[in-house]
């Protein structure tokens, strides 16, 4: 048992300013996806209509990691290739360590698109990012990847406004927050650091022993992860200058946790001994003192953007096959989804991390009435799906591909 749950850990731990503020523009509903090419494309569910933003995509040159800036109006991704013969690699993935670290002669960049314009921006990267999370003002991309230069996971901070890239910090595994008006990071790196990272590269530690999770959130003028008191895990929200606010929840081990938009409410699951990757525990929320029991076995979850609901994986596998379920709790019910199986793509680069990615991207629409994602349907087809939320009727099938992720508007 102790040796699922370590591997468990193991997995998850290989991953979840200043510069122009960004307008508001109205803009319809998108979804972004990767396609089985490793091409990136782009969706309006609601008419079909198809953007391709790159066709170029083959085994040695794969484009992942499909980003929406906060206002939906650009979108980033990596672009990720060897220069010589080298079979293609997929940012992320213990492939891409491999041919990095005998190769080493991958070449990666960054590209993000204009939807409205088309205009494209493409800044070269020392090395192939595996993970993109915009800024709150959309004027900075806090980026991840595997550095072989410096042996360990590297961030790496892009400035969508100049253009340029740097190396920022490193840590193995490393996890972390932007805060909500984008002038410093949250990081928990090492599985025992917690510190702030301004934009300068100034550090402040925190003088506080975290407890055994991945990502912190940070939400409005509350921060989110859990700390060891008296031998004991206890899953805390914090105040915007790091003091106390109040006790969520103590725990025998890990804990999987997300805090929603306003900061209101505290999902999480204390992952016991006996877990594995598609049954972690128990689903909870916690609201103005009071826990709520959503599911007793979940995999994952991810709040609304409005923060009133609760998307989330249970298992849905049989004797003959294996599967998942995505259901929907709306702060009274749930309801549950039909059952697929997941494309390799979401189980391998972002099921295990789905704490980090809760930061930085949304499956749901906007308005929270459908949301996206990718797999096998049995008897109906296998691609990009959406979910209309109200009567629990089937999944429309929109797309063909392996990722897929909407625009937060």
């Amino acid at each position: 048992v102790k040796k699922l749950l370590a591997i468990l850990l193991v997995l998850a731990s290989c991953s979840s300013g200043g510069g122009e503020v960004e307008s508001q523009p109205d803009v319809p509903d998108r979804i972004a996806y990767v396609t089985r090419q490793g091409n990136i494309e782009v969706v309006e569910p609601s008419s079909g209509t198809v953007q391709a933003l790159t066709t170029d995509g083959r085994a040695s040159r794969l484009y992942t990691q499909p980003t929406w800036s906060p206002d939906g109006s650009r979108l980033a991704f990596v672009r990720s290739g060897p220069t010589g013969t080298e079979p293609g690699i997929e940012a992320g993935t213990a492939a891409f360590t491999r041919v990095s670290r005998e190769a080493q002669g991958a070449t990666s960049a960054v590209h993000i698109v204009s939807i409205e314009t088309g205009e494209v921006s493409i800044i070269d990267t020392p090395f192939p990012p595996f993970y993109l999370y915009w800024s709150p003002d959309g004027s900075k991309i806090a980026m991840l990847g595997n550095d072989v230069e410096a042996g360990r996971q590297g961030l790496l901070l892009l400035d969508a406004v100049a253009g340029s890239v740097d190396r920022f910090d490193s840590g193995q595994p490393y996890y972390f927050a932007w805060s909500p008006n984008s002038d410093r990071l949250l990081v928990h790196a090492e599985n025992r650091r917690l510190y702030y990272l301004t934009l300068d590269g100034s550090r402040t530690d925190i003088d506080r022993q975290p407890g055994a999770f991945s990502a912190p959130h940070w939400a409005e003028d509350s921060q989110l992860y859990p700390i060891i008191e008296n031998d004991e895990t206890v899953l805390t929200v914090f105040d915007d200058d790091g003091s106390a606010a109040r006790r969520v929840a103590t725990a025998d081990g890990p804990v999987a946790l997300a805090l929603n938009a306003d900061g209101t409410r505290v999902a999480y699951i204390p992952i016991g001994e006996a877990a594995n990757p598609f049954v972690l525990g128990p689903l909870l929320v916690e609201a103005d003192g009071e826990t709520t029991e959503i599911v007793d076995e979940a995999a994952a979850f991810f709040w609304s953007p409005a923060g009133d609901g609760l998307l989330y994986l249970t298992g849905a596998s049989t004797a003959d096959s294996f599967a998942l379920r995505w259901n929907l709790w709306d702060g009274k019910e749930s309801t549950a989804f039909e059952s697929f199986t997941p494309t390799g793509t979401f189980l391998q680069a972002y099921f295990p991390f789905f704490g980090q990615y809760a930061n930085s991207l949304t499956l749901l629409s906007p308005d929270g009435s459908s949301f996206t994602f990718t797999g096998t349907i049995e008897g109906r087809g296998e691609g990009v799906w959406v979910q209309e939320v109200a009567g629990g009727g089937p999944a429309r099938l929109v797309a063909d591909g392996v990722f897929s992720t909407w625009s937060p508007r």
